[in-house]
């Protein structure tokens, strides 16, 4: 700006010092007119010599062109041409200004045309042999203009003082008025920069303009406030990860959020699980969490019952890999995860294919209850992200937990019910449902059962020579009899006393009579022991067909019963099929 304006302020005085020039240069053609008018050039000189004595003009000469010097002659010294600017100017009939510098001094040299008109006042032509508009001569001189030189100088200096000045009066008004507020807006900008990455620790500089240390008081306050927040925040929702793995951000924000989405999805778990209604739709939902949430595709969930000592696959996804069924768990045993990764071969149990590896882990569900998860994967890359989401995985066995067990334990006492404590055989209440549910299907399926009614002849003699509890032995011998002799298909149910109920599957009266025959047979061998001494007893069996007899399980059951009642009558010890024929010897004959 400085440097523009005294630029600008000398070609001003540059221009005022032409327009000075071309002044004197038209006094001067004036003059030189009305010396010709009036008869006095040859006096002319004097008058060029005056002009030349203004202030400011160095030199001043007249110079005539070729015309004027073949009508009028070259004149006085001073009246011809000088240099080639002359002469071009003498040519071209342009104005021609240079300047020209020294450390010391500042010229400016203008050279003007006269042009000749005939439209002037004077007319040019009536004294000059001339076209119009042809150059007659030129009027040169060296101005000085040091002086001009020199107030630029003097200017750039006040303008640089004043520039100067108005610096440091803008300097003290930004440092007193403006500084605090922009200083804590860009302040205020550094702290919102790092929150936003997580660092709630960070804080508003205090500047002593009382307005702008008032915000950032009270910016900070907040900030220290929601700091001790997100803090405690994220100890106490940390709390509930239980993945050893799980890499903490340095936003507790993000933590809480992460933890949050954790819980929200474990917690809508929990409750989709509380209402439903088996075991196993339990350990689906569990698969379902395998398979879409940690993006398995071959596992299988084992059941180990202490009490009952069983095992039991509750869910295989893809294929069975580990032959837990037929021996003891290696993870079960040792209470802890196998990773074939990490030794090969670690567990002699598992078949899987070459190139594969497995993890086995065991969750204890209760004292009687283990949950193993057998999981295979087929590279390095698969088997490192199942290590890293093992601890996620438990989460969700971990809150499945208790409905686990609370649907395992209706799941025992609705056995219970229906079982019969001494022989491990159904019982009437099973029956009762197994009647109401089954038997319309079996009717609709066109599924025939046989129904043998089973009795210890002379059970009440047992009692009485040797005690209820080598009668409970003879029974619990029957009752092993039976199953071994009835096939996986059949039912065996403990109908009273001593009265043991069998419905055979699908079978024809050929192999009613060949089971039942068995059934007989068998026990008539068994030897029971009793106070030292041995004894065997013997079984009388009534037979019926569901549906050939009638389409009423339970008259099917009386049937037998009334088979049974005829086999104990001719001398027992034999098994005896319904005849509709026994109605007529039977007292309930009217009833059927």
């Amino acid at each position: 700006m400085i440097i523009s304006t005294t630029v600008n302020f000398r070609d001003y005085g540059l221009k005022h010092a032409e327009e000075k020039a071309e002044l004197t240069a038209e006094v001067l053609k004036t003059g030189l007119t009305s010396h010709m008018v009036n008869g006095m050039m040859d006096h002319r000189e004097f008058f060029l010599n005056e002009i030349g004595n203004l202030h400011n003009i160095s030199e001043l000469w007249v110079a005539r062109s070729p015309t004027v010097i073949k009508q009028y002659g070259e004149g006085f010294n001073n009246e011809t041409p000088r240099d080639n600017i002359d002469k071009r100017v003498l040519l071209s009939g342009e104005k021609k200004s240079i300047t020209t510098e020294t450390p010391s001094k500042s010229f400016l040299r203008v050279t003007i045309p006269f042009v000749a008109s005939e439209y002037g006042n004077p007319n040019c032509m009536q004294c000059h042999n001339a076209k119009e508009g042809e150059v007659l001569g030129v009027v040169s001189m060296i101005m000085d203009t040091t002086d001009i030189r020199s107030s630029s100088f003097k200017t750039i200096l006040y303008n640089v003082a004043i520039t100067f000045l108005v610096i440091i009066l803008v300097f003290i008004v930004i440092n007193r008025f403006i500084k605090p507020y922009v200083s804590i807006f860009y302040s205020i900008k550094n702290v919102m920069h790092e929150t936003y990455r997580g660092n709630y620790g960070a804080r508003v500089k205090v500047y002593a303009n009382q307005e702008s240390s008032s915000v950032a008081r009270l910016l900070n306050e907040m900030l220290q406030k929601l700091q001790t927040t997100f803090e405690e925040l994220d100890k106490k929702v940390y709390i509930f990860i239980k993945n050893k793995n799980y890499v903490k951000d340095s936003d507790p924000l993000k933590n809480i959020n992460d933890t949050i989405d954790r819980l929200s999805d474990i917690y809508k778990f929990k409750q989709t699980i509380e209402n439903d209604k088996e075991l196993n739709d339990i350990y689906s939902r569990i698969a379902f969490i395998l398979k879409e949430k940690f993006k398995l595709d071959d596992f299988t969930m084992t059941e180990l019952d202490v009490v009952n000592k069983t095992k039991k696959i509750v869910y295989t996804e893809k294929k069975y890999s580990c032959d837990i069924l037929n021996g003891e768990c290696r993870a079960d045993r040792i209470h802890a995860s196998v990773d074939s990764s990490i030794f090969p071969a670690s567990c002699e149990r598992y078949y899987g294919e070459d190139g594969s590896e497995h993890i086995c882990t065991p969750y204890s569900i209760s004292n009687d209850l283990t949950l193993i998860l057998t999981i295979v994967t087929t590279n390095k890359n698969d088997t490192d992200r199942v290590r890293a989401i093992m601890s996620d995985i438990e989460d969700y066995i971990t809150t499945a937990r208790p409905a686990i067990v609370s649907k395992k334990l209706m799941q025992i006492l609705n056995t219970m019910a229906r079982v019969d404590q001494l022989t491990g055989m159904y019982n009437r209440k099973f029956l009762d449902e197994f009647v109401d549910v089954s038997i319309p299907q079996a009717l609709r399926a066109k599924t025939s059962y046989a129904v043998l009614m089973i009795d210890i002849d002379y059970f009440k003699m047992i009692n009485d020579t040797y005690g209820h509890d080598i009668g409970d032995e003879a029974i619990r011998v029957v009752s092993k009899v039976i199953k071994d002799q009835i096939r996986k298909s059949d039912i065996a149910i403990r109908y009273g006393g001593e009265e043991f109920l069998a419905l055979l599957y699908n079978c024809d009266k050929e192999n009613i009579l060949k089971i039942a025959e068995a059934i007989r047979i068998e026990f008539s061998k068994q030897k029971i022991q009793a106070n030292g001494e041995t004894f065997s007893k013997t079984l009388s069996i009534g037979c019926s067909q569901f549906p050939q007899d009638s389409e009423s399980i339970w008259k099917c059951i009386k049937f037998a019963d009334i088979s049974l009642y005829k086999a104990k009558r001719d001398g027992r010890n034999q098994v005896i099929m319904f005849d509709k024929e026994m109605l007529n010897e039977s007292d309930l004959g009217d009833s059927f």
